[in-house]
């Protein structure tokens, strides 16, 4: 399973990134993709969130589990149950210049093994697009 990477720079610090990111369910107030995060559970460093986004025009529902480092500065997530087969990841946050590097991660599959060979690399590409919109309007959102 292959994983894909994406990055993006940010005027803020890597504290003020972690904090925006922690606070997944404002995502829908500024991610147009996002159209729900509620937190349904919470625990010491962790909590389980159920997500409505859009994948090309198509609602896709997950509920993950996300798990809080808050002085590594990274938040893992995997999904608990949902509409991809497998999705977890990592958001991580590093100072760099004035700034801070966002890095996202994620992993993801339809789960299909007969369409899997066909089906993957469009999942990858549409999650990949998904992870670079979600970044940019994080940016967007924390240099504003």
């Amino acid at each position: 399973m292959p994983t894909l990477n994406t990055d993006i720079y940010v005027e803020a610090t890597p504290k003020t990134c972690y904090q925006l990111v922690s606070d997944m369910e404002r995502f829908p107030e500024f991610i147009p993709t996002v159209d729900e995060i509620k937190v349904i559970e919470r625990g010491e460093g962790w909590t389980i969130s159920r997500w409505v986004a859009q994948f090309q025009k198509r609602p896709v529902v997950w509920t993950e589990r996300d798990d809080f480092d808050d002085e590594a500065l990274t938040i893992d997530y995997d999904q608990v149950e949902g509409d991809l087969r497998y999705f977890r990841g990592q958001w991580r946050f590093e100072p760099e210049g004035s700034g801070c590097r966002i890095h996202l991660s994620v992993s993801a599959s339809l789960g299909v093994p007969m369409l899997s060979a066909a089906l993957d690399p469009l999942v990858n590409k549409i999650v990949r697009d998904n992870a670079k919109a979600m970044l940019e309007a994080i940016k967007s959102e924390l240099e504003s």
